[in-house]
């Protein structure tokens, strides 16, 4: 009896445990976050090597050569024309085959075939002729909107086997001959030299006829078959994967040094994308450094501006600035703009030189250009004084940030020398000082997205919307400028009040990010 009392104690504490934590919702009910819109910096890819990709692109040429009867050759270059758009392959090969082959170059434009007295000379009459191959260029049957089998180049058979090369200028027999679509026709050992010089260029499957004002393309199966050299069938080899991925919309090749990994994802957008091997980050779009929030259109416009004018730049890129109150000259050996003289203990900011409680709730008001309101009416002369001063006023901060990012670098390394010797002398582990690795790492991801901040705000038309971008990019500088001074003081610095600023700064990023990310630019 007792136990049978105990058995349903248990069972009665057991029911009202279910009901505590049995809100009423199944997990089908709860609301699921979504990451895409949570992060504006979510990205999903995967890191392929050269098998896995290679496996991937044979998969879509066997797919389209089934579906429309082709060669596996003439499925590649088709799909390479289109940018591996199947979908569109099919709909055009049948539509009207013939124009999709004459704009791949797989097949001669009409009235551009030449003659067989313009290809070479044939020494005496010819009695009968024989087709010479095209291997996989072709496909076997007629083709949907065309009336016969695609033309090829005829040479006599029977008596008279021989033919006149018009490169070499040398007579040989006939199946030491070979021709493409456009029934130009060349000794086979021609045919190879031309292969291997295009091939030393770098070039590959856009390798075209011999014949001058022709532009049809030469089939992989033709090259492969007359390269002799092992190297140099690798290399064209090489070469052709090389232009495969870059034309298929959704294959980035890593840009890590000597990295053999290629990044594969559906979401064309210019998210950071980072190789788990060699961990290069890049642009996925444009395949540059990773320049969140500002679109890929825009960084390209601002780098080449940097690049025709940087050497104008120069004077104001200099490592040192005077004290304002005591102007004793200053290096800036860190990363924060927060800066104290060491001689008066004066704190102002590096970038505008004033004082730094003047900021107040004008909290890096001098990240913001001013502009004049009245410029146009001004001279041509005045005009291009102050679009260089606005230029010299988003440099300077462009270079700023980034000098300060190499120097937190330098503080980190410092950092970690600094724990090294702590944990050695067994104050504390590794573990327990993770919490500044953190930081210094959240800084410096915060720090590189304000760099990118600035090409994005130099190119905004003046508005509301540049007011609201302004605001968000004073609130982010001044969080992270706070995070930079804790981080430089980390060991000095309260725990609680580093995890809390480092909390306050990325999710200033964030905003600035969910705001004015363009990931559909």
């Amino acid at each position: 009896m007792a136990d049978q009392e105990s058995d349903m104690e248990y069972s009665s504490d057991n029911d009202e445990f279910e009901d505590y934590y049995n809100s009423g919702l199944e997990d089908c009910d709860i609301e699921q976050i979504d990451p895409k819109r949570a992060d504006p910096e979510y990205f999903v890819y995967e890191c392929l090597n050269v098998e896995e990709v290679d496996k991937l692109l044979n998969e879509s040429v066997e797919k389209l050569s089934n579906q429309l009867h082709i060669t596996p050759s003439l499925a590649k270059v088709l799909l390479h024309e289109t940018k591996w758009n199947t979908a569109e392959v099919v709909e055009k090969y049948r539509n009207n085959a013939s124009n999709l082959l004459v704009s791949a170059r797989i097949k001669a434009a009409p009235g551009a075939i030449a003659s067989t007295s313009s290809v070479g000379a044939l020494l005496g009459p010819s009695s009968s002729s024989t087709v010479l191959p095209v291997p996989g260029m072709i496909p076997a049957t007629p083709v949907p909107g065309t009336s016969a089998k695609i033309s090829l180049q005829t040479v006599p058979s029977s008596t008279y086997r021989t033919h006149l090369c018009p490169v070499c200028v040398t007579v040989q027999s006939v199946d030491k001959f070979h021709n493409l679509s456009c029934q130009h026709s060349f000794c086979r050992d021609c045919w190879a030299m031309h292969f291997e010089i295009q091939i030393s260029q770098g070039i590959s499957i856009q390798i075209g006829c011999m014949e001058q004002r022709c532009d049809v393309r030469v089939p992989e199966d033709l090259v492969l078959n007359l390269l002799n050299r092992p190297m140099v069938r690798d290399k064209y080899q090489q070469f052709a994967f090389a232009d495969y991925v870059k034309s298929h919309p959704e294959l980035r090749f890593c840009p890590g040094p000597n990295c053999q990994i290629i990044i594969r994802s559906s979401d064309i957008s210019p998210k950071k994308a980072t190789c788990k091997v060699c961990t290069s980050s890049f642009c996925f779009r444009c395949g540059t450094d990773y320049h969140a929030p500002t679109d890929c259109q825009i960084i390209r416009k601002w780098l080449t501006k940097c690049a025709d004018d940087s050497e104008t730049a120069n004077y104001i890129s200099a490592h040192t600035k005077d004290c304002p109150k005591c102007h004793i000259c200053i290096e800036k050996n860190g990363g924060c703009n927060h800066m104290q003289c060491f001689n008066c203990k004066h704190d102002f900011c590096w970038m505008c030189l004033g004082d730094w409680k003047a900021h107040g709730s004008e909290y890096y008001e001098c990240s913001r250009y001013k502009e004049n309101p009245n410029i146009a009416h001004e001279s041509v002369h005045a005009q291009a004084r102050e679009a260089l001063k606005k230029y010299l006023h988003y440099y300077e901060r462009w270079e700023n940030h980034s000098k300060s990012l190499q120097l937190e670098e330098q503080t980190l390394d410092r950092m970690k020398t600094r724990i090294n010797e702590k944990v050695m002398k067994g104050l504390g582990t590794w573990i327990d000082w993770q919490y500044l690795f953190d930081a210094a790492a959240l800084l410096a991801k915060c720090r590189y997205t304000l760099q990118y901040t600035y090409p994005y705000a130099y190119f905004m038309e003046p508005g509301s919307r540049k007011d609201l971008f302004e605001y968000q990019q004073a609130q982010l500088e001044a969080e992270i400028e706070n995070l930079s001074w804790k981080v430089e003081r980390a060991e000095t610095t309260d725990r609680g009040d580093l995890e809390n600023q480092m909390d306050v700064a990325e999710k200033r990023r964030t905003t600035l990010l969910k705001d004015f990310f363009p990931t559909d630019a």
